[in-house]
């Protein structure tokens, strides 16, 4: 009898030790350590909307509210990690729409509570926020292209560490090590002046912080794999920087909306917006050389022979480059998920064959947004001028803007060579 009752006690003890241990995919202690730096590099007079007691909270009890949560296991957390009538993962990159829908929501609630006083509970539904924004930034299984078994056939563990998981937490390798954030001085960026403008930067920052990320991983597995883990913790670090600065940008926003304090500076640089700094889609399909391997190439072009050039049209000159743009194949067509409709209102670029490509190309530009054709321009030629592209943008649902490259003759791939020269977002004023 006293044995049973032991065995019982033990069972009981095992669960209450390890029964409420979740399997971290992405930062453990980095999260505390990215919510400090951001919240530091915020301004005084904006910090002082909400008490010091509750930016303590965001930074130590609101880390991981969803990590508390998962799989339903804290019904009290419901408010705060269950988006009405959005299905999401709140740690993942998710697709466009249901992601502006969710941070929209959050965004209200965040300033909804900011307004009424009720800060405690503004920094719950921020501290789900930022952890939804900070865990594609970790080197680990929310940014990484391939699955953990491709990611070892490709990278195979030495003896001795077979037992290791390369992206994810327990038992894993990403947020091991003693690393630190950089004090760097940083200010915020603003990323909009109203919710939806918001919402669209802040999901295009996430798809940039995990591309980052990702580029980390086989760096830092090789190090922890072959050599002394230095050399992971100093990617460890830069990807934790890189995070942190993307989490100040969304805080100081949120503050600006919800005290509708807007610097006229920085909203005059949202005024207009280089598509280069937008992460586009590739869909994928069949490119002609030299750009088979790599269809598209951010401000700067390819030759026949896949040398690189700085991007030039034929009637501009050597000493005027071309500020932005990209240089592709043809045929490609480059999507790029934006924004709500009223956040742009306009696109512009110029468009023709790089100076380099030569005679024998022809190629026609088209832009194309949601699926509806708004502007197509004549086949044009090797040598021929570039042709400017002014449309209006569409003003209802969600934009995906596509840029299109129509060959004539796709066997002349080694001539197609496209140029888009300094494609522009207009913002809706």
């Amino acid at each position: 009898m006293n044995r049973h009752r032991y065995w019982v006690i033990g069972i009981v003890l095992v669960v209450v030790c390890f029964g409420g241990t979740r399997v971290a995919h992405a930062w453990g202690k980095g999260h505390r350590l990215i919510r400090l730096w951001a919240v530091q590099r915020v301004p005084a007079a904006l910090r002082s909307l909400v008490p010091r007691e509750d930016w303590d909270r965001l930074c130590s009890d609101y880390t991981s509210l969803q990590d508390r949560h998962a799989g339903g296991n804290a019904a009290e957390l419901d408010p705060y990690c269950l988006v009405p009538g959005v299905r999401l993962s709140l740690h993942d990159v998710n697709p466009a729409e249901p992601s502006f829908k969710a941070k929209r929501w959050y965004l209200e609630r965040i300033i909804q509570q900011i307004r009424q006083g009720e800060t405690d509970e503004a920094m719950k539904y921020l501290g789900v926020l930022c952890h939804w924004n900070e865990d594609p930034g970790c080197p680990s299984a929310h940014c990484s292209p391939v699955t953990e078994m491709q990611l070892k056939q490709l990278l195979p563990p030495p003896p001795g560490k077979e037992n290791l998981n390369y992206l994810y937490g327990y038992g894993g390798i990403a947020d091991v090590g003693n690393y630190t954030i950089a004090e760097e001085p940083y200010q915020p960026r603003l990323l909009g002046t109203t919710l939806d403008e918001a919402c669209t930067r802040i999901y295009q920052h996430q798809r940039l912080v995990r591309q980052r990320a990702a580029a980390r991983i086989v760096p830092l597995v090789w190090d922890m794999l072959h050599g002394d883990g230095s050399q992971a913790d100093v990617q460890r670090a830069a990807a934790a920087l890189e995070n942190a600065r993307h989490i100040a940008d969304v805080i100081y926003t949120v503050l600006c909306l919800a005290s509708e304090t807007f610097d006229e500076a920085e909203t005059e640089r949202l005024s207009q917006q280089p598509l280069t700094e937008w992460l586009p889609e590739f869909p994928g399909g069949r490119v002609g050389h030299p750009y088979y391997v790599t269809p598209f190439l951010v401000n700067q072009s390819m030759d026949a022979r896949r040398g690189l050039h700085p991007l030039r049209l034929t009637d501009t000159v050597a000493d005027q480059s071309i500020a932005h743009g990209f240089g592709m194949g043809a045929p490609l067509a480059l999507n790029f998920p934006l924004a709500p409709a009223g956040v742009f209102a306009r696109f512009t670029c110029r468009v023709g064959l790089h100076a380099e490509a030569g005679p024998e190309g022809e190629v026609a530009f088209a832009v194309v947004a949601n699926g509806q054709e708004l502007a197509r321009t004549r086949p044009l030629r090797g040598g021929e001028p570039g042709e400017r592209i002014d449309v209006r943008l569409p003003e209802s649902g969600l934009l995906t803007l596509t840029l299109q490259t129509i060959p004539t003759d796709a066997n002349a791939s080694l001539r197609n060579l496209c140029v888009w020269a300094e494609p522009t977002l207009h913002r809706v004023e």
